[in-house]
């Protein structure tokens, strides 16, 4: 009987019922009923709060970028049956580029500057997510706008070398890219907390600004010779300043900035 009176699914009606329940129990005085009220009461309200947020999260593992050293972690959280809020946060310690066949078509790069460099990275990419649809939370076509910000740190050198001697010049700073697009794609339930998010194409664009230094003291001969390279060394899509002098080398980025998301990953929900 207790259990069919709190049960209801109206608040105002589960307490009502409770304390009615309690006014036939022989609890002493109206005080101490008072209490267990106030105590049954808040464990059923704490109970059902846990219950309307169980499975309501769900975290995912990019499994593409696992093949560069990329790691790719996703939070997605329902709001109603269409509509969801996602977070992607990247990261990538510092290692050899990777695709170098891509990074070769990006950049004339006659003297090899970027041969030996290291790339980190790290981004945040939140997201809302519209469930075209008919299925429940978290499931089938979605269209999703998102704006992602990343930080890339280049770390590389330019060596000179002459008849007599050989310098290198380190060079290392960061790049900093804010952009928006428009990713399209679909999620799958493959268990009962088990999902796959394969994320088809997210294209989008933005701006970049990025500040890269050698300083190193430079004599003027060695100062013609970094710049010759420097000269040789552009981007089919970057903005590149280059400035060489007696303490060494400074470049610089800025402009436009495009890039694509995809994904594939494996999701569990609890």
């Amino acid at each position: 009987m207790l259990k069919k009176q709190i049960c209801t699914p109206n608040p105002a009606m589960r307490i009502k019922n409770i304390f009615q329940y309690l006014c036939h129990l022989n609890l002493g005085t109206t005080t101490m009923k008072l209490r267990y009220l106030a105590v049954l009461t808040f464990g059923i309200c704490t109970i059902s709060g846990l219950r309307a947020q169980e499975k309501s999260n769900l975290i995912k593992l990019n499994l593409w970028p696992l093949a560069v050293g990329n790691i790719s972690l996703e939070y997605e959280r329902p709001i109603n049956e269409h509509l969801s809020i996602n977070g992607t946060v990247s990261y990538r310690p510092n290692a050899s580029l990777p695709f170098k066949s891509l990074w070769e078509s990006a950049f004339d790069d006659d003297n090899n500057i970027l041969g030996e460099a290291k790339l980190g990275a790290f981004s945040i990419t939140p997201e809302v997510r519209f469930y075209l649809g008919r299925k429940e939370a978290l499931k089938g076509f979605y269209v999703a706008p998102f704006v992602k910000y990343a930080n890339y740190n280049v770390d590389t050198k330019i060596t000179v070398d002459e008849s007599n001697y050989h310098r290198e010049v380190p060079i290392s700073g960061t790049l900093n890219a804010f952009t928006a697009g428009v990713a399209v794609g679909s999620q799958w339930r493959l268990g009962q907390d088990i999902y796959l998010d394969w994320r088809i194409i997210g294209p989008n664009y933005g701006f970049n600004h990025g500040t890269f230094d050698g300083k190193t003291p430079l004599n003027a001969d060695e100062q013609r010779e970094v710049k010759k390279q420097l000269d040789e060394f552009d981007s089919k899509i970057l903005n590149i300043k280059k400035e060489v002098n007696a303490e060494g080398v400074t470049i610089s980025t800025s402009g436009p900035f495009a890039g694509i998301r995809t994904a594939l990953s494996l999701g569990y929900r609890f």
